[in-house]
């Protein structure tokens, strides 16, 4: 019986945060932004499916652990495009939709070098990411 309890409460826990997470994403629009930058608007119901696929695949994969059969290079590469593909546009929209970088700028007074700074922070997490990876 405590066990039932248990694995209940993990469940319903999960539930909560991955539902927090995809209101989130709803809420600040990412998905809208997303197919209004790409010019694809008349496809977000495709948008809609593939996060929502998304979501449960990768609940899948984290609970259950499966192993896919094609070599362990092939799988970070695959995993890698996939992550840097939502890491980039959960960014891109982000910063699109709340508008972070005019109101930093504006706030440091920075009028040059806008386009290095944006590469800066990229790049660092970019590294930081490999970095934590592998320690």
């Amino acid at each position: 019986m405590k066990n039932i309890g248990l694995a209940f409460i993990g469940v319903s826990s999960g539930f909560t945060v991955a539902a927090a997470l995809f209101a989130l994403i709803a809420t600040i629009g990412v998905l809208s932004r997303l197919a209004q930058v790409t010019h694809s608007a008349s496809r977000i119901r495709w948008y809609e499916v593939c996060f929502m696929a998304g979501g449960i695949i990768g609940n899948l994969l984290s609970v259950y652990q499966w192993h896919i059969p094609v070599g362990l290079s092939m799988e970070m590469g695959v995993f890698g495009i996939f992550m840097g593909i939502y890491v980039g546009c959960f960014i891109g929209a982000l910063a699109e939709v709340v508008n972070v970088f005019p109101i930093l700028f504006h706030r440091l007074r920075l009028r040059e070098g806008m386009k290095a700074f944006i590469w800066a922070i990229a790049l660092g997490k970019a590294v930081g990411g490999i970095i934590d990876f592998f320690l």
